[in-house]
Formats: structure tokens, C-alpha cells, sequence
């Protein structure tokens, strides 16, 4: 009987085991999913303000030109627009930077998380 009932509690032990790593992954991939939508967010955001800063810069150059320095205006044109771009990639580099530390620090926290909780089952060498 006892050699029985140490069975079944074995299997109980493993379905838990077996649910609660089913969980955690439906957790992770969540987390996943969602670190995803928001750094894609941000992206975007970063993308849309980027294009509204460039076309207003555009615009006011545009405006200011007239035909007798018109090559001046180019040329500061050209240096606003460089200058933009430069501080575009850093930022761009820098939410990028961001979010994969986020990422990577949550996804070591669930899988540290999974280990701890599956170690708890786990048989001992």
C-alpha cells in the first residue's frame, strides 16, 4: 500500500511539476509578447517624431531660401539635417539599448523563476 500511495504522490508531484512549467511558459511568452508590442511602440514613436522634426526643419529651410543665398541656406540645410540624423541613430540606439536590457533581465527573472520553482521537484543527485 505504502509503495502505492508513493507512487501516486510521485505523479502528483510530476502533473504539478508539469502544470506550473506549463504556466511559466504561458507567462513568459506573454512577457515576450507584450516587451515586443511596447519597445515596437516606441519605436514608432520615436520613427513619427523623427519625420515631424525633419519636415519641420525642412519646411523652415524651405522658407527661408531666396535666390541670393540660397546656397548658404543649403549648406545649413544639410548641416541641421546631418546633425538631426546623428541625434536620431543615438536616440534610436539608446530606446533600442533599453528595451533589450529590459528584455533580457526579465526573461533571466522568469527563467530564474522556473528553475527555482522546478528545482523544488526535482530530484536531488
Amino acid at each position: 500500500m505504502s509503495e502505492e500511495s508513493s507512487a501516486g504522490l510521485f505523479e502528483q508531484f510530476k502533473e504539478l511539476l508539469t502544470q506550473s512549467e506549463n504556466r511559466m511558459k504561458v507567462i513568459r511568452d506573454q512577457i515576450a509578447e507584450q516587451w515586443d508590442a511596447q519597445r515596437k511602440a516606441a519605436a514608432d514613436l520615436v520613427e513619427q517624431q523623427w519625420n515631424a522634426q525633419k519636415k519641420a526643419v525642412e519646411d523652415l529651410l524651405e522658407q527661408q531660401r531666396n535666390p541670393e543665398i540660397a546656397a548658404w541656406w543649403d549648406a545649413q540645410r544639410k548641416a541641421v539635417a546631418e546633425l538631426v540624423d546623428q541625434q536620431w541613430g543615438a536616440q534610436r540606439k539608446a530606446v533600442a539599448d533599453f528595451f533589450e536590457q529590459q528584455w533580457n533581465a526579465q526573461k533571466k527573472a522568469v527563467e530564474d523563476a522556473q528553475n527555482a520553482i522546478g528545482g523544488m521537484f526535482r530530484p536531488k543527485p
